[in-house]
């Protein structure tokens, strides 16, 4: 058992987790399948687990921060497609530079375009929660560009006001989903 599950193990056994949609307490409900995720240097194997709300009767998959739902490649991997698209590289530069099929990139690419503002909205919301006081300028651009740059901000501000250890890229599937899943608005908004 690695510390990630055991952690999550203990925090369930706690009642400490809660669902995403209606925040009831969730319970432990067997394993997802196992699956490999390519991550930039080498490929990680993972059996995910399955928890149950009562209340709101729904099941759910509890991943890493590393991984992300429903695709087979990691946050870093994506993440630096997304930074490298910003950046104004194509689909097919990128998928050389990360040796993965130039579909898979293209497939990533315009899914997050499509989630674009509703992820900078959320980004932009946990920046201005964990730095009120301070003044972001937000960069212009495409809505692809501004996601990116709402979500480094984000990154950056939940590192440096909560000294969380987690790589940019793993906080923004956690705060947004990334490519999948409903952005979490930070408490109070």
């Amino acid at each position: 058992m690695t510390v990630e599950s055991a952690v999550v193990e203990a925090d369930l056994a706690a009642g400490r987790l809660c669902c995403p949609g209606c925040d009831g307490p969730l319970s432990r409900w067997g394993f997802a399948r196992e699956r490999t995720v390519r991550l930039l240097h080498e490929t990680r194997s993972l059996r995910p687990r399955r928890v149950y709300c009562r209340r709101c009767e729904q099941t759910h998959v509890l991943l890493p921060a590393w991984a992300v739902a429903r695709r087979r490649d990691g946050a870093e991997v994506i993440g630096r497609a997304l930074l490298a698209r910003a950046n104004g590289q194509g689909h097919r530069t990128i998928a050389t530079t990360l040796q993965r099929p130039p579909g898979t990139v293209r497939g990533w690419l315009r899914t997050f375009a499509r989630r674009a503002e509703p992820v900078a909205a959320t980004a932009r919301l946990w920046t201005r929660a964990l730095e009120p006081s301070a003044d972001h300028p937000f960069t212009a651009g495409s809505p692809f560009v501004q996601a990116v740059d709402a979500l480094g901000c984000a990154a950056r501000a939940c590192r440096l006001r909560l000294e969380i250890t987690a790589s940019p890229w793993e906080l923004a599937v956690a705060l947004t989903g990334l490519l999948h899943g409903r952005p979490r608005d930070p408490p109070g908004f």
